[in-house]
């Protein structure tokens, strides 16, 4: 009845049968990503013992926040990570992304981009583009950057005799394809890019932008 009332040919109804089941397999792999995902954040709130003290208001006046260092260690233990940041006051991706380099980073540093140029919301901050006025380069932090190879991968070799040559504090690594045609970097090449740097200098800091990751 309610499928007339919409006026909802039958022959749809059927079609969209048939698509389901051919689909099932897939969605049930969803439904079980996401129900784990969701027992590792319960599980880490658990260990983290979260109750309605953590969600207590704070003086702001520089004492411990107990609901906030809670908040950081879930997000660490969810994403297997030894620390993790968490702050409404990062206003956009670029902003967090600026904060992890200027903590890295200082005057007479290098920061190597091994995956092309980065996005354009983060040229002004590097230097590369506009007054510069608070950006990277104008506090004497030097940039070098080696573009994708043509097939898409990462320029192995370029980057070697870079790290090999100079001093390099900061590599940063973009997985995401951005505005460009190059393929977007899985995890694999993530740990592959990452463990090759390492094994030329192990002191060189990896920061990835994990956009759309």
């Amino acid at each position: 009845m309610f499928y007339q009332n919409f006026q909802i040919n039958l022959k749809l109804l059927e079609m969209a049968k048939k698509v389901e089941i051919k689909v099932k397999e897939s969605f049930e792999k969803i439904d079980y990503i996401a129900e784990y995902n969701q027992l590792k954040v319960i599980k880490a709130m658990q260990d983290h013992k979260i109750s309605e003290m953590h969600f207590y208001g704070t003086t702001g006046y520089g004492y411990d926040d107990i609901g906030r260092e809670a908040i950081d260690s879930i997000y660490a233990q969810v994403f297997g990570a030894e620390d993790a940041l968490v702050r409404t006051q990062f206003v956009s991706g670029t902003h967090a992304l600026n904060v992890a380099l200027w903590s890295a980073l200082r005057p007479g540093d290098t920061l190597l981009a091994v995956t092309g140029k980065p996005y354009d919301t983060l040229e002004e901050a590097i230097g590369l583009s506009g007054k510069g006025n608070g950006s990277l380069i104008e506090f004497g932090i030097k940039y070098k950057e080696i573009s994708m190879l043509e097939d898409g991968n990462v320029d192995y070799l370029s980057i070697e005799k870079v790290i090999k040559t100079q001093k390099v504090k900061v590599a940063y690594i973009q997985r995401s394809k951005g505005y460009g045609w190059r393929p977007s970097l899985n995890i694999r090449k993530l740990n592959d890019l990452i463990q090759f740097i390492k094994s030329i200098d192990n002191e060189v800091i990896c920061i990835i932008d994990n956009c759309y990751g």
